[in-house]
């Protein structure tokens, strides 16, 4: 509340009259002080058109309105693709930083749908952290409600490993439980997204937000986030800048009466190379004992979609200031009529009968954890009590992630299915041990290895997709069943004697990898720059003879179209 007095103490009625004057005086005075022609012609518009939904200015068109704040829906058939990262740094402990990929379609009447994925790098360590699907739905069309209220809905999937927790991580990173690294649990969040325009200049965005984990320890987090942007190069909204906030009240199970409390706020600036890219820069700094030192944002986003939506002329009475002021300082008479040139046919982007050929890099992600890092005295021990502390953590791929790439050839047989081949390479590790243990001698032989492969796969794929009219888009989904081998490597300890860690014979058993079948499905969307080439970003999630062997992946590629 404090926040939206300032806005409305700041910004008084008075000053946005006097604020829309200074900007429309000038292109009024040269209408008046032009002559009036006998004759009107019709004046045919042919420059870049901003794109618009539902009547809404173009900055409140693109998904996200500011790195921390979102606001209202895209355009029907529009996209908007992003990437964000996000560096916190701590009073103490190092920093962490978090790399995030977003894509956003918007539907006919309001409707929009997203997925997201999250990766993390902290202490030395990283990768994937939640994969999230999202969905918003703004109430009415731009205006029709005062401050066009918007709600959101996102479902969080957790797929990698709690590496610190909320508030500020320890000096050195956070320590390891006994059983290993926790889990980042299920979540979900649910948001109101307010925005308003005041007057010709000044754009405002708010989000209130909930979240809850689902398990663990049941973390709540609520709070909002605002922003407000003002145009500094006015035509086609090249340069904005701004101020933005973001406060976070954060509880778990044991600490409700004791939240932690983060307050951050800063400059933000907002920089259009082309008319469909962005480029946001948000340096926010810390203003409580709970919140990072600084927080800095950097987000570059891309809207694209259908040719005849980016027709779509806004309403927003900054598009007729443009055109007005144009058409004075040219000397022509702005009321003239004015037509819009027709759009051209629609492109076919994508064929009834054509060959893919699809080359792209991936990374992919385990279902569990390996290593919970005892002690090789702690592993020698749980053996000889017949209970071996690393049993329940073998998996087929490695330790938690690998990267490496692949490719896919299709066969489209009509427009909207395909079969075909796919194959993949992974450079994974696996984490084990080496022990020998000799009473007879006495000896007790312990190191830590790594066992360094590559894992490969081949698969048969059937693929469905939907190219969206008039737009270079086709969302697609596919599944595949093949083999996959080069993974599997184990160590097994075997031990005799008493359950004494110092009074038994113990050696480890090395076992090499192992094929297995495997199977694969997931979803996509891919984008023609060209009629033969697209781009290809897609997750998939794969199953290996057991939920401790599955693996997701993420895989973003170009594909060549004949």
């Amino acid at each position: 509340m404090l926040n939206i007095h300032f806005l409305r103490r700041t910004l008084s009625p008075y000053a946005l009259l006097i604020a829309g004057a200074c900007f429309l005086g000038p292109a009024l005075n040269d209408s008046i002080r032009g002559e009036t022609p006998t004759t009107e012609e019709p004046i045919v518009i042919t420059g870049e058109e901003l794109p618009s939904a539902y009547g809404a200015p173009p900055g409140f068109s693109r998904s996200r309105f500011s790195n921390t704040t979102q606001a209202y829906v895209l355009a029907p058939w529009s996209f908007f693709f992003g990437e964000l990262f996000e560096g916190q740094g701590f009073r103490h402990g190092p920093p962490d930083y978090l790399f995030t990929q977003e894509i956003e379609m918007g539907l006919p009447y309001r409707f929009n749908v997203a997925a997201e994925s999250q990766f993390e790098r902290f202490n030395g360590g990283g990768g994937a952290q939640t994969v999230s699907l999202e969905a918003r739905w703004a109430l009415a069309d731009w205006n029709k409600i005062p401050l066009n209220p918007t709600l959101f809905a996102e479902y969080k999937f957790g797929v990698g490993t709690i590496r610190h927790e909320e508030g500020p991580p320890p000096p050195g990173g956070e320590e390891e439980e006994e059983s290993g690294p926790p889990k980042v649990p299920d979540a979900y969040e649910v948001r109101l997204l307010l925005a308003h325009d005041f007057g010709e200049r000044l754009e405002w965005a708010m989000n209130l937000f909930f979240e809850k984990e689902n398990t663990g320890d049941r973390g709540r987090e609520c709070g909002f986030s605002q922003s407000a942007m003002t145009s500094i190069l006015l035509p086609n909204e090249r340069l904005k800048v701004g101020l933005e906030m973001e406060y976070k009240n954060f509880t778990t199970k044991d600490t409700r009466g004791d939240p932690l409390n983060s307050f951050v706020i800063g400059p933000s600036v907002a920089w259009k190379p082309t008319a469909s890219t962005r480029l946001d820069v948000s340096p926010l700094f810390g203003c409580t004992d709970d919140s990072p030192v600084a927080d800095v944002f950097v987000a570059f986003s891309w809207l694209f979609g259908s040719e005849r939506a980016e027709a779509e002329a806004p309403v927003s009475s900054r598009f007729r200031y443009y055109t007005d002021a144009t058409y004075a300082r040219s000397g022509k008479d702005s009321g003239k009529e004015m037509k819009q040139v027709a759009p051209p046919p629609c492109p076919d982007w994508y064929g009834d009968h054509e060959w893919n050929v699809n080359l792209w890099g991936t990374y992919a992600w385990t279902n569990t954890e390996f290593a919970p890092n005892p002690s090789l005295v702690d592993i020698v021990q749980s053996t000889s009590e017949g209970g071996a502390v690393l049993g329940t953590y073998d998996r087929y791929i490695g330790d938690d992630h690998g990267w490496g790439g692949g490719g896919d050839i299709k066969y489209f047989f009509c427009r909207y299915a395909a079969v075909g081949v796919e194959g993949f390479a992974l450079d994974a590790h696996k984490s084990g041990f080496d022990i020998f243990e000799d009473q007879a001698v006495p000896v007790f032989i312990h190191r830590r290895i790594n066992h360094d492969h590559t894992i490969g796969s081949v698969l048969g794929t059937f693929t469905l997709r939907y190219p969206i009219p008039c737009t270079r888009v086709a969302p697609y989904a596919w599944a595949g069943v093949g083999a996959i081998f080069g993974g599997g490597e184990r160590d097994t300890l075997h031990v005799q004697g008493p359950p004494d860690a110092f009074a038994v014979n113990a050696q480890t058993q090395h076992f090499g990898s192992e094929t297995k079948a495997v199977g694969q499905f997931g979803a996509g969307m891919e984008f023609r720059f060209a009629r033969h080439i697209g781009w290809t970003n897609d997750l998939s999630w794969g199953v290996i003879g057991g939920p401790r062997n599955n693996f997701g992946m993420f895989r973003s590629g170009l594909n060549f179209a004949f």
